[in-house]
């Protein structure tokens, strides 16, 4: 039999409100960032949120250099997590697997509000 696989690619602009945080996920490395991404226009403007995640070396080798107010664009996998809030809702987050990042203009100040 023949397996088709489906692709699922998704491309973001947007800047980091924080950090990046390298964790351990067992004998691998994680680097995790949140990016936030204008969608719509005039009144009907707002942010979407995304929770991106780098594995591996290059997670580790990009984690020094995503700090708040970095501009990104970033490409992966799009899917949906589950989690529980502090006070025990089910909530749905979107998660990026990233495959590709480029860029954008540098943070002037991390104390400096976030441009989006």
């Amino acid at each position: 039999k023949r397996r088709i696989r489906t692709m699922n690619t998704c491309t973001f602009v947007g800047g980091l409100p924080r950090n990046a945080e390298l964790r351990a996920v067992g004998d691998n490395k994680v680097c995790n960032f949140s990016l936030g991404s204008n969608v719509g226009f005039g009144d009907n403007k707002k942010t979407l949120w995304i929770e991106c995640g780098v594995w591996g070396k290059r997670g580790e080798a990009l984690n020094d250099n995503l700090k708040k107010g970095q501009q990104v664009v970033v490409s992966g996998e799009l899917q949906t997590k589950e989690y529980q809030d502090k006070e025990g809702q089910t909530k749905t987050t979107l998660y990026l697997n990233v495959q590709s990042l480029a860029f954008g203009s540098a943070p002037k100040n991390a104390d400096d509000e976030i441009p989006f």
